[in-house]
């Protein structure tokens, strides 16, 4: 997660650096339709964001970004602190949605700093091994509660909401652009599993872990 923070700050401060060599008259706006990216920080807990972006209008400084989700994949450390058999696994999906506002004028109508609000929902399951008590027929065909390591699931519905600042950056003569953002959220998790206890709440980046987070992400796109 620092190493993530340090290279969103990155990007925002090469933002800074290209805004102060803009000239002063800025050319007319250029011509956005559809923004798509991949958001790279999600793929280090095997999460796969694919973001669409559509100006309001010809010129406008505002979008919507509509943001895909799917999960498939091994459970790993950054994501939590709890397995221990590396059998752990992830399926899911999820959609978020934000509305932004991109801030001052500059020469293409989606780049430069932007603030966006939003929702967010995502639904996981996850197959893991824990020990759990559980009644087993015994060689007197009497059932006994035995604790011992079991195949396990649990089954999480997040829904959250989210407010950030960003900087997408659009290469000079390309359609491509650069996306860095950092924010403030609230996620409701609603865990059911076979387990009394959620067992993915270990960490922020935690499959159910609910209350304040820090939204940040890294997308590289492309304009259409």
């Amino acid at each position: 997660m620092r190493n993530a923070l340090l290279l969103v700050l990155g990007v925002c401060m090469l933002g800074v650096t290209k805004a102060q060599t803009l000239p002063s008259a800025a050319p007319a706006p250029t011509p956005w339709r559809w923004g798509i990216s991949w958001n790279l920080l999600p793929l280090m807990a095997n999460g796969y964001h694919v973001s669409l972006e559509k100006a309001w209008g010809p010129g406008s400084r505002h979008s919507i970004l509509l943001t895909p989700q799917g999960y498939r994949g091994p459970v790993n450390d950054l994501t939590s602190e709890l397995h221990e058999t590396g059998t752990d696994r992830v399926r899911g999906y999820g959609l978020e949605v934000h509305h932004r506002i991109y801030l001052g004028a500059t020469p293409s109508p989606a780049d430069g700093y932007y603030v966006a609000y939003g929702a967010s929902y995502q639904h996981f399951r996850l197959q893991f091994q824990a020990k759990s008590w559980q009644p087993e027929a015994g060689p007197d065909n009497l059932y006994y509660y035995e604790y011992r390591l079991r195949n396990q699931t649990e089954t999480i519905d997040r829904y959250g909401a989210s407010v950030v600042l960003g900087r997408q950056l659009v290469f000079p003569d390309t359609s491509f652009f650069l996306d860095a953002y950092l924010g403030l959220g609230l996620r409701k998790a609603d865990p059911r599993g076979t387990l009394p206890t959620t067992h993915y709440a270990s960490s922020m980046s935690d499959y159910g872990s609910a209350g304040f987070y820090l939204p940040v992400g890294l997308r590289v796109g492309m304009a259409l």
